[in-house]
């Protein structure tokens, strides 16, 4: 199964050779890409392992939601997680936690999203051996009279060296809009690589400027723009960017 749901909070359990689902607990046991979609969900609690060896690429999609998120990621050995995210919800409070456990484990995170209410985002990625990365990039466009938080926080305990972590976020805002970025690093060891980097901001005049002058209407440049913006970090088939195409398309209508 290479497309979970979690229909009002639940996900249903599940078993083959490649995916164990109990009791709001998901093992990825094979390589794979994987689709989880939030449905009528409100409150959602999933623990998600990564098994030693193992490389998952999930999209998470969640569309028209008023949610409250605790998700629990750990990774072992030589596991590889690529998640990709998209949200258009009515609110968000979501705490998302990482623990790289396994030496020469990996998380990668692309997440955009279009912010139409009140969103505040917590990501925790506890760097819990040798040799661990994390690459966290966030693109969030909010609309006028939203409020978007996030914080990350990127942990490393001294003893696990070698390790990398990486933070990218930027807000990009349309109209009157309550911006917050809190990017933390809290390192107790000299041998890691670390960066971050955070921008809030709205589109530059000369972007605009330029499309405009190729007799594109102002309303159609932003819509451009806002495209460009939400998947210069995803990485997503046909089907999904064709999903994210419609949102964009009827919200500019």
């Amino acid at each position: 199964m290479n497309y979970i749901i979690v229909k009002n909070n639940l996900v249903s359990n599940y078993e083959d050779d490649n995916i164990s689902i109990h009791d709001q607990k998901i093992i990825f046991k094979k390589n794979g890409d994987y689709t989880l979609e939030y449905v009528d969900s409100c409150a959602i609690h999933l623990d998600i392992f990564i098994l030693d060896g193992v490389t998952v690429k999930l999209f998470i999609w969640s569309c028209n939601n008023g949610l409250e998120v605790e998700n629990c990621y750990q990774l072992g050995e030589k596991s590889n997680l690529i998640l990709f995210q998209f949200y258009y919800n009515k609110a968000v409070d979501e705490k998302v936690i990482v623990n790289l456990d396994g030496e020469c484990s990996k998380f990668s995170q692309g997440f955009s999203s279009i912010s139409l209410g009140n969103e505040e985002y917590h990501i925790v990625v506890n760097h819990n051996h040798h040799k661990v990365s994390s690459f966290i990039s966030n693109r969030c466009i909010g609309l006028n009279g939203s409020k978007i938080k996030f914080q990350i926080d990127s942990i490393l305990k001294r003893g696990n060296v070698d390790c990398v972590m990486d933070q990218n976020t930027r807000i990009l805002t349309l109209g009157e809009v309550n911006a917050t970025i809190v990017p933390n690093m809290f390192i107790d060891e000299d041998s890691v690589e670390a960066r971050h980097g955070s921008v809030i901001s709205s589109f530059h005049p000369e972007e605009l400027f330029y499309l405009m002058s190729r007799g594109i209407s102002e309303r159609d440049a932003i819509t451009l723009l806002m495209k460009g913006f939400i998947f210069s970090n995803l990485v997503v088939d046909m089907e999904k960017r064709a999903k994210i195409f419609r949102v964009i398309q009827d919200l500019r209508r």
